[in-house]
């Protein structure tokens, strides 16, 4: 059996594997289709749901509709990759989330009863796809308001400004209690609400990118361990991660920050983590220690030009199968 954790890799496997997109051209390819009890038919795709299909038989041209279920788990799996696409392309205008895409921050909870905000332009062009910036915010900021969270990074990536230049999705989820942190539960509420979005609005995959403060840059280096595949850019500001996930870590974009006079999260715990991922042989990994600041460093790091460049550059491979 699967545990929760390994069920949420997979979703994000899946979601890699079949970004597909149903054009003309892939609508007229001619494919062999197997039926849930191994029979074979020669066939063109005309239309698709995520309940069933209907297809041009080669040779006489019949049209049949079969129940999605009536297919082989590989063609299942090949048609909700394509409805995945159009649900994905009008996710804007319709789907679970149009509604809250205004071009501001709009409260949501989630499936799994997770508190966020969310940002997307409703102006955005539907086929094209769009980064997503998730802010952790830190222990302060925890509780059932969904308001509090909204700081640090939600206040610079979603200027005017900087969506014309570098526009981006982004949430900003509001971690129940300090005492439960971006762990457990808490992380994998939050990676089942990614791969949510990602099925119902056009993000693109190869372009996560993470940050948080405090105890959000604990979370941060925490949820880029468990899931290194993911993410394309992790940026943890005065934190700090378990050394023994330096190897987990290595091949994830991260630039971490920390100021030097922090007397809440000692900086060693910064320095500590970014020597054993170099040590680990990691070469993807940058830290700036910032003289003279103390653990408020939000305002200070988010406004550097430099790392909205460097963050946006960033791009994860795409997983073989991806277009």
């Amino acid at each position: 059996m699967f545990t929760r954790s390994q069920w949420i890799v997979a979703c994000f496997a899946l979601v890699s594997l079949f970004s597909l997109s149903i054009g003309p051209a892939r609508a007229a390819a001619t494919r062999t289709w197997m039926s849930s009890d191994g029979k074979a038919l020669q066939g063109d795709l005309l239309e698709a749901t995520e309940k069933e299909v209907k297809i041009r038989r080669a040779g006489d041209f019949k049209i049949f509709k079969l129940p999605l279920e009536r297919l082989s788990s590989d063609d299942q799996k090949f048609v909700m990759g394509i409805v995945r696409e159009q649900w994905r392309d009008v996710g804007l205008q319709t789907g679970p989330y149009a509604e809250k895409i205004t071009g501001k921050f709009e409260k949501v909870t989630s499936k799994q009863g997770l508190n966020y905000q969310l940002y997307g332009n409703p102006k955005w062009e539907g086929k094209k796809r769009y980064p997503i910036l998730i802010w952790l915010h830190g222990s302060g900021q925890s509780g059932s308001d969904n308001e509090a969270q909204m700081g640090g990074a939600t206040r610079v990536f979603t200027t005017e400004e900087n969506q014309q230049e570098r526009p981006c999705f982004m949430i900003a989820p509001q971690c129940p209690s300090a005492d439960m942190g971006w762990n457990n539960e808490v992380a994998n509420n939050l990676m089942a609400l990614i791969a949510d979005l990602m099925d119902r609005l056009p993000i693109d995959e190869t372009r996560i990118y993470l940050t948080g403060s405090s105890m959000g840059g604990f979370g941060t280096f925490n949820l880029a361990a468990k899931y290194p595949n993911v993410f394309a850019a992790a940026v943890p500001l005065c934190g700090g991660g378990d050394p023994k996930t330096a190897e987990s870590l290595k091949p994830v974009p991260m630039w971490i920050f920390h100021g030097d006079k922090d007397d809440m999260v000692p900086v060693e715990r910064s320095r500590v983590i970014f020597k054993t991922i170099q040590d680990a042989g990691g070469e993807k990994a940058k830290y700036s220690e910032l003289a003279g600041e103390g653990h408020g460093i939000t305002g200070v790091v988010y406004a550097k030009p430099e790392l909205h460049t460097w963050i946006f550059e960033q791009k994860r491979k795409p997983t073989a199968g991806t277009p």
